[in-house]
This record gives structure tokens, C-alpha cells and sequence, in this order.
């Protein structure tokens, strides 16, 4: 016969229903504050993700802006432009405007935002060759590129004329005849300075500028070799803008204009979530930066006081990461000053 053990309940072991009730208090507090502690960390982080990307945008925007600011009114050879194009006409004046270098206008966007345009010619060149007379041709390594009408730059360490090509005779020729064009040149042969163009006859056979005289050199260049290299170029303008960008915000915005307005490329979307750009430009010795509407003469113009307010952009990020402790989105003002480096006094 077996016999078996028992237990008395006395001595049965387990948890009572307090015990039980006080565990799952504990463990809800601990979870509650692994959570908030969570929630509070991923807050943090949403923060830090959002002002980031501000930051990012600020500084690419600003390289790109910055760069075309500093280099306004430049090109790859000299200071001294002479400008062959007929001033009377539209296109004519607004390369005239070009040597500027600089424009801008006050509150023409959204909230007021202002707008600059920005002139230069730092782009692709085209070497020039041969130009040994002051006939209506200039020999190039190429033509790929240009179009008949084009409006372009031929400099060397002297001069820089902005002329329009009237004729591409040959894959290697710049054709620039005075006469019918819109605008046209005024003359044919270059000139050294804008007095001396001005007062050309600009006739078939009138002296005139050589920007490679030759040896020995023709009696109708009233020149003698630079040796310095000689380029054909582009000249463009860049305008900078807000825009409301379709997607429930706003943008900064950069476009290309060439050929005195005739060509405007896409406007290119350089950074979202700008909010508003203000500018103000220092004239001259004048210790004040003014407004647009305050500037009298651009091409006195030596620097530019830029102020863009950048915000945060929900995108891949939530709403509340994109707002502040007020509930007010995050903002960032850049505000900086720019020098105009071809405006600056050689010492």
C-alpha cells in the first residue's frame, strides 16, 4: 500500500490579488515613465532633425546666393566694359543696365518679400583665335553653342565689349556688322573705352580696337598687343526670388536671363520653407544701407545686406517637430553681409 504526501493550504505558496493589484501599479509606473521618457526624447530629436535641415538650407542657399552677390558686374578679364549695343532699343538698354552689375526691388513678393538681380559673365568661354583688323569678324576656336542674335562678351586684360552676333559665317567665325538688329550693334569696329565707342563713325574701314593686332599689325588698329589671352563669353543676370512653390509653401527661387530678357530659362527651386528676404545696399563711402528705392546709382553700390527667414518644413517630419514650445513654427534668420569683390578698391 503507498501512501502519497499532501499539503495543508497553510503551507501552499502564490500571490494574493493585492499582491497582484500593487505589481501591475508598479509596472504601469515604470512604463509611464519609460514612455514619456520616449516621447520626450523623440521630441528632442524631431526638434533637432527639423532646425538641422533649416540649418542646411541656410548654408547651401547662402553659398549659392553669396557667390552670385560678390561676383555681380564681373567677368573673367577686366573692369573696363564698352558697350556696342544700340541703348535705344529695349534689349539694347537692358544690357546697358547689365554693367550695373546690381539691382533690386522692394516688397514685389509675397509679405513683402524684396527681389535682386544679379549681372555677370563667369561662365563657359569660347578662345578667340584671330581678330587682326576691325572688320565685322571674329575667328574662334568654336561656335557650339551660340546662335545667331546672341548677346556676348569678347574681353581680354584691356577691354571687355558686349556686342550681338549678327552672323555665324562658319563654325569658327563671330560675325558682329552694325546696323539693323534687335537692338543691334551701333558700330562695327571695337573701342578701347565707352567715350571713344561713342564716337566712332563705326564705318566699313574705321579704326577701331584689335584684340590680336597681329605682325606686323594692320594701320587700322589703333592698338598694340595685350598678350593677354582673348575669350568670347556669355553674359547672363540671375534673379532671386520668393514664390508660393504648389505644394502649400513658399520658396527661394533663382533664374537665368540671357540675351538681354529674350531668353529666360526655368527658374530653378533652390531652398523650401523661406518665409521672407529683405535687402538693403550700402552706396558708395556711405556708412547706411539703404532700400532699393533709395539707391540712386547701382554701379555705386558695394555691398548687400541680406536677411532671409528660413522655417521648418513638415515633409518627412511630423507637426509637432516643426513647432516650438509656443506652438509657433521653428524659424532662422540669416542675416548677413555681402561685398560686391569687383566694387572693392585695390590697395
Amino acid at each position: 500500500m503507498r501512501i502519497y504526501a499532501t499539503q495543508s493550504p497553510r503551507t501552499m505558496g502564490g500571490f494574493t490579488l493585492i499582491e497582484l493589484m500593487i505589481a501591475l501599479l508598479l509596472g504601469l509606473l515604470v512604463v509611464g515613465a519609460a514612455s514619456s521618457l520616449f516621447l520626450s526624447n523623440r521630441r528632442v530629436y524631431g526638434t533637432s532633425e527639423a532646425i538641422s535641415r533649416i540649418q542646411e538650407n541656410q548654408r547651401s542657399a547662402f553659398e549659392m546666393f553669396s557667390r552670385d552677390v560678390r561676383e555681380a558686374g564681373g567677368n573673367p578679364c577686366t573692369r573696363n566694359v564698352v558697350n556696342m549695343l544700340d541703348t535705344s532699343k529695349p534689349r539694347g538698354e537692358y544690357y546697358d543696365r547689365w554693367q550695373d552689375g546690381i539691382s533690386g526691388r522692394n516688397a514685389v513678393g509675397p509679405d513683402g518679400a524684396d527681389e535682386i538681380t544679379l549681372s555677370q559673365a563667369n561662365g563657359a568661354s569660347i578662345r578667340v583665335t584671330a581678330n587682326d583688323s576691325p572688320s565685322a569678324n571674329i575667328d574662334v576656336s568654336s561656335t557650339a553653342g551660340l546662335a545667331k542674335n546672341d548677346i556676348l562678351m569678347v574681353c581680354n586684360a584691356e577691354v571687355a565689349s558686349i556686342f550681338q552676333a549678327t552672323q555665324l559665317p562658319s563654325g569658327n567665325s563671330i560675325q558682329h556688322n552694325s546696323g539693323n538688329g534687335d537692338p543691334g550693334n551701333l558700330a562695327k569696329p571695337f573701342q578701347i573705352d565707352q567715350a571713344a565707342f561713342d564716337a566712332s563713325v563705326g564705318g566699313a574701314n574705321a579704326p577701331g580696337y584689335c584684340f590680336l593686332p597681329g605682325n606686323p599689325k594692320n594701320p587700322n588698329c589703333l592698338n598694340e598687343p595685350s598678350n593677354s589671352p582673348v575669350q568670347v563669353i556669355k553674359p547672363y543676370s540671375v534673379r532671386w526670388y520668393l514664390e508660393d512653390n504648389g505644394r502649400g509653401g513658399r520658396s527661394l527661387y533663382r533664374q537665368v536671363v540671357t540675351n538681354g530678357g529674350a531668353t529666360v530659362s526655368p527658374a530653378d527651386e533652390i531652398s523650401e520653407g523661406v518665409t521672407n528676404m529683405q535687402f538693403t545696399y550700402k552706396v558708395g563711402a556711405n556708412a547706411a544701407y539703404v532700400d532699393a528705392s533709395a539707391v540712386t546709382s547701382w554701379r555705386e553700390v558695394t555691398a548687400v545686406h541680406a536677411q532671409i527667414t528660413f522655417a521648418a518644413v513638415e515633409g518627412s517630419l511630423t507637426r509637432g517637430d516643426t513647432r516650438g514650445t509656443d506652438n509657433q513654427v521653428l524659424t532662422r534668420t540669416l542675416n548677413d553681409y555681402i561685398l560686391l569683390r569687383n566694387r572693392q578698391v585695390l590697395q
